[in-house]
């Protein structure tokens, strides 16, 4: 689950960026019409055997920044200034929207698609990503009215209602988060479906309630890249015993990948040392935009 991004990340990405073929980085931050074929291209003269950019500049904004709205505390990009010196137009804050989410300054990128929707109250473009920014900067009211505006407009249903349930989640409202995410099953392919079932099933843990869509997990699904869910899945599932898969991200070196599956780990029932591993995730923060990192800090931020 894309922002976070879903992906928790920014849905502004372009396929020009390289990436490891990761579908989990692309889900979480790009939009159906950015995705293209689903794979982000491999540019072979920048791609490095395991080395992944990450889709944002290596000068980017903190997650303490963006949700408690301080000054990101870095100067503007070339994209940025390149973007401020154009004309007022939707083109312009389209541009200066994603030139701050290249630097993960996603506040300022709000700021400018909200001056682009004044031009154009209804652009679906500019919803959808000032939706994703509202969503990585937790601010969920605000990403759910915008989603909803862009499901009136025609946005794609899954692409939207995963993002609201994501939205219900992080400010709690569980039993709406599940209700959400058992909508978004019938829409979805196996490797949205890996994401929804993991949404679902910590929802599910967090009121104590039954994780009913567990049961359409099957080993063989064709989960893509969302491979992080699938390892937490699979602990749920019983296929892999929770101490066998904690004992394997100790050795994982990519943070979202560790990030997405330890905090699907941190609610299973048998996990006992909540504290030192949330804190642990926590530490991981090369990939901050991410659904599951932002899940975790909200967590961490709600027992202070």
């Amino acid at each position: 689950g894309c922002p976070g991004t879903g992906t928790g990340g920014g849905p502004d990405i372009q396929d020009r960026y390289l990436l490891r073929v990761r579908r989990t980085i692309c889900r979480e931050l790009c939009p159906p019409s950015k995705r293209g074929n689903r794979l982000l291209r491999l540019l072979s003269s920048v791609y490095k055997g395991a080395v992944m950019e990450y889709p944002f500049d290596a000068l980017h904004a903190g997650i303490e920044s963006q949700i408690l709205n301080l000054p990101a505390g870095i100067p503007d990009s070339q994209a940025v200034t390149q973007a401020q010196a154009l004309p007022d137009s939707i083109e312009k804050f389209l541009a200066l929207g994603k030139a701050f989410s290249r630097q993960l300054r996603y506040r300022e990128a709000i700021d400018a698609y909200t001056e682009g929707l004044k031009l154009e109250p209804e652009n679906l473009p500019l919803l959808r990503l000032r939706a994703g920014r509202y969503l990585t900067t937790l601010q969920s009211n605000p990403a759910i009215a915008d989603f909803e505006k862009c499901l009136s407009l025609g946005a794609e249903k899954l692409d939207s209602l995963y993002r609201i349930g994501l939205a219900h989640y992080y400010v709690g409202r569980y039993a709406q988060a599940m209700e959400t995410f058992e909508n978004c099953m019938p829409l979805c392919d196996d490797e949205m479906g890996i994401a929804v079932l993991y949404w679902h099933t910590l929802s599910a843990a967090r009121t104590e309630k039954a994780p009913t869509l567990l049961k359409y997990y099957r080993p063989d699904m064709a989960v893509g890249h969302h491979t992080a869910y699938e390892k937490a899945i699979q602990v749920w599932s019983g296929i892999t015993p929770l101490s066998a898969m904690l004992q394997m991200l100790e050795s994982e070196e990519d943070d979202l990948e560790y990030g997405i599956t330890l905090y699907g780990l941190l609610l299973h029932p048998d996990c006992a040392e909540k504290e030192r591993l949330s804190q642990a995730l926590l530490r991981r923060d090369g990939f901050w935009p991410s659904f599951a990192y932002l899940a975790a800090w909200k967590d961490w931020a709600r027992v202070l």
